[in-house]
């Protein structure tokens, strides 16, 4: 996966490209890129505790019948859209264990989190534990196994393949399109407040979308997803350009960083080299890794290659 060389065989790879490029303006199109619009026949019903689950579920057309917070969901997420006939089934990590019984669904698909709520979830449907995102190296492998395990699971094997490689030629496009920021080392990071950020490593699931698109992390020795920093950490990075992820926990606070003083005297900021992107949930899998490719994209779209 790394190299980024991989057939695409199951859709033309030009329909898949130009499917893709369309879908760019305008946010994952399941139609475009080869995928079902609608709930995929024959699947079971589906209840979902994690939203990078949801997520994926839909980018395979197939339509949970419950998930937690769905308005979360619509701000972290975003991509694809979580349609609305989807039933808020209470909190990500305490579901409302009467509406789920309610819903009667067939299966009930969680993440290991919530291992030991399974023998009171089995009491409603059998549970299905999706493992989509893990800090390592590995992170997009980690999504695409994740992917056609829940595909088979579900009996939908051949449209989680072809979301693995619809994924797969978005990021080519990406690195294609960016090309022109090969030299540059980037910061990925979220603020947490005022005063410090999340900055993110090469296992996260940002860091591993710019190692795929052929991207550099300026900031390559953090051993788990991210680690917590001062501000004043970021004086370290004079030549980096700042990819800066807004915080779903409080919106505009990313753009609200612009007012503090030590931020203003970076060179990132000074020079014109900091990008500001929405949120983007990092254990959201396939699905998460595509939106932050485009938002990427996007953001220099202005700037041809890249070239700041």
């Amino acid at each position: 996966m790394r190299d980024g060389r991989h057939p695409i065989a199951s859709i033309g790879r030009r329909a898949l490209l130009a499917g893709l490029v369309a879908s760019l303006a305008g946010g994952f199109s399941l139609r475009a890129a080869g995928l079902p619009d609608g709930s995929a026949s024959g699947v079971p019903r589906i209840a979902v505790l994690d939203w990078g689950i949801a997520a994926t579920l839909v980018a395979l057309g197939v339509v949970p019948v419950g998930v937690p917070a769905p308005a979360w969901y619509a701000r972290y997420v975003v991509d694809p859209v979580l349609p609305s006939s989807v039933v808020d089934i209470g909190l990500l990590f305490t579901p409302n264990f009467e509406l789920l019984q309610a819903l009667a669904p067939q299966l009930i698909v969680a993440t290991p989190v919530l291992q030991q709520a399974a023998p009171m979830l089995q009491r409603i449907a059998p549970v299905y534990t999706s493992l989509l995102f893990q800090p390592s190296p590995d992170v997009l492998e980690t999504a695409e196994r994740g992917t056609l395990s829940l595909a088979d699971k579900i009996g939908v094997r051949a449209l989680g393949e072809r979301l693995v490689e619809a994924t797969r030629a978005e990021l080519i496009l990406t690195g294609q399109r960016l090309s022109g920021l090969k030299d540059r080392p980037l910061l990925l990071a979220s603020p947490l407040d005022n005063r410090h950020v999340s900055l993110f490593g090469p296992n996260s699931l940002y860091g591993a979308v710019l190692r795929q698109v052929g991207l550099t992390l300026a900031e390559p020795n953090i051993a788990g997803e991210f680690i917590a920093v001062g501000l004043e950490k970021l004086g370290a990075f004079g030549d980096a350009t700042m990819v800066l992820l807004d915080s779903p926990a409080a919106p505009g606070m990313a753009g609200r960083l612009g007012n503090n003083r030590l931020w203003q005297t970076f060179p990132f900021v000074r020079e014109g080299r900091l990008r500001v992107l929405p949120a983007v949930l990092g254990s959201g899998g396939l699905p998460s890794a595509s939106r932050f490719a485009r938002l990427l994209t996007v953001a220099w779209s202005d700037n041809e290659g890249g070239s700041r």
